[in-house]
């Protein structure tokens, strides 16, 4: 009768001199990899910091033509245009992000509001990120009826 003996693989330790050259991988690897996580950390950041100001800045038109569309007795074009603005800066006073200077936006408005029966605001701020998006500008525009 024969007997089959199995080949059993026998798993070695690294020899010392294999384990030594091994030693600096990790820290390369973090090295190359570091510099391209942070890009895209701080794009996130900026991204969603951008996203939010484009929010607060919709909400601010909508504030401002409902206080300029509003009825008041005898209102002007230009008591609308001011009663809008005020409502947009206050708005955005204060809700903004920003990584430069503070922001304050620009508010423009259609030519004459009461014989058009609608006010249209717009108003846009320059935003500046971390690195990814150094200066962009965000707008919003809102029409609503004169009442």
């Amino acid at each position: 009768m024969t007997t089959m003996r199995a080949r059993s693989a026998k798993l070695q330790a690294p020899t010392m001199k294999h384990a030594q050259s091994q030693k600096g991988s990790v820290l390369v690897e973090f090295a190359l990899i570091l510099p391209v996580f942070l890009a895209l950390l701080f794009g996130v950041i900026s991204f969603s910091i951008a996203l939010y100001d484009k929010t607060v800045l919709t909400m601010a038109t909508r504030e401002g033509a409902r206080s300029g569309a509003k009825y008041v007795a005898n209102r002007t074009n230009t008591s609308i245009k001011s009663s809008a603005t005020d409502a947009v800066t206050n708005a955005c006073q204060n809700n903004l992000i920003s990584f430069g200077a503070g922001m304050t936006p620009t508010v423009t408005f259609n030519d004459d509001p009461i014989s058009d029966n609608q006010l249209t605001v717009s108003a846009s701020v320059n935003f500046t990120g971390v690195y990814i998006f150094s200066s962009l500008l965000i707008s919003a525009k809102t029409t609503m009826m004169l009442e």
